[in-house]
């Protein structure tokens, strides 16, 4: 490197050149004001862990009698209340009244046939852990194959279900040559092909390859020949279906021509598709919906007090039909009212993972 001749001149133009400091601070501040901040980096170094361990033990304590017995209100205290609660007291007989305000994170709708109402029912599959997505189905299946459902799911049993390289949306969906829907009747045919396409909808395909085996194509003789079918990307509005085989209402999607989420909520006040009914019942007004990004509040108006089972429905089916529509919370409110069902009024509710999660625990 080439060695620089610095003369006093050179040092007193290099200086001239570097910017004014204007720090009217007395030295003896500034070592002060040092002092100060090394005391407070020594503390905090030092304290902080503790004093975060001694918070999240406080917090445990305090709300642990909360998670382990249900806390109930006084009996006289909830007779003289204005504030009403849309719970029934035998709830806990009823599946609807064992829903959670949201479901976890990790898991899977599958959707099942159901002969009697000639409609697929979709359940969501709460997973025992995390898997890669092309696992995340197998093992959903697993979970149903051990549950009460597992006479329905049976008409998936063998069938392979994997997003295709790229961005999810399009999957491969592999049929055994030996399975059951080859011999079945056609309306059984309809409802096997149902149940693969909302199944694949549900996890954010949007179009199928299919094979037999290895060969590319599915035959069936209510179909057709089947290569690469498109799924619907309308958005669906969810009714309630209460002549399931699985014993309980169940809430079905249902195709709709909505352009919004308000105006989906209106139309879910009547249903013109046999076997479904409106998912809010008669005697519940939606007032007005603010759409505010991807939150949403919805004000109701009650005219007639609905069953707690009806709440819980209608609240859940607000909620699946919220998600159709790109939304991640709602907010729901209404005058003399706490909850709708399991779902507290005046806070942001998320989305679930899908529908009919108690059938999983109830079974038909």
């Amino acid at each position: 490197m080439k060695k620089l001749n610095w003369n006093e001149r050179c040092i007193e133009h290099g200086l001239e050149q570097l910017p004014v400091i204007k720090d009217r601070r007395t030295k003896e501040e500034v070592y002060v004001r040092l002092v100060r901040a090394q005391r407070m980096a020594r503390w905090k170094r030092r304290w902080l862990p503790a004093v975060a361990s001694a918070a999240v033990l406080a917090l445990a304590v305090y709300a642990g009698p909360h998670f382990i017995v249900p806390t109930r209100s006084d009996k006289n205290e909830a007779s003289s209340s204005p504030v009403q609660t849309l719970e029934a007291d035998g709830a806990s007989s009823h599946p609807k009244a064992m829903m959670a305000a949201s479901e976890p994170a990790n898991a899977v709708v599958i959707a099942l046939p159901d002969e009697r109402i000639g409609q697929v029912v979709p359940v969501v599959v709460p997973l025992p852990g995390r898997f890669a997505p092309k696992e995340r189905l197998s093992a959903a299946l697993g979970e149903l194959a051990r549950s009460p459902l597992r006479e329905a799911s049976a008409w998936l049993d063998g069938v392979k279900m994997a997003p295709a390289a790229g961005d999810g949306r399009v999957w491969v969906v592999r049929v055994p040559a030996s399975h059951r829907v080859f011999a079945a009747s056609h309306e059984e045919q309809r409802l096997f092909f149902d149940a693969v396409m909302e199944t694949v909808r549900q996890m954010g395909g949007r179009s199928i390859r299919f094979f037999t085996g290895e060969e590319e194509g599915l035959d069936l003789p209510v179909l057709g020949r089947l290569k690469t079918t498109k799924i619907n990307e309308q958005k669906r509005m969810y009714y309630q279906n209460r002549s399931s085989s699985f014993g309980y209402p169940v809430l079905i999607p249902a195709l709709g021509s909505a352009r919004s989420f308000p105006e989906a909520l209106q139309q879910m006040k009547k249903s013109t598709i046999h076997g479904l009914e409106p998912a809010i019942p008669p005697g519940v007004e939606v007032d007005s919906v603010d759409v505010d990004a991807r939150h949403a509040t919805v004000r109701l108006h009650l005219s007639a007090r609905p069953s707690a089972e009806e709440a819980a429905s209608m609240a859940e089916a607000v909620l699946l039909t919220a998600k159709e529509f790109g939304l991640l919370d709602v907010t729901f409110e209404s005058s003399g009212l706490s909850t709708l069902g399991p779902y507290p009024l005046g806070k942001p509710i998320n989305v679930p993972a899908g529908p009919n999660a108690a059938l999983l625990a109830t079974g038909p």
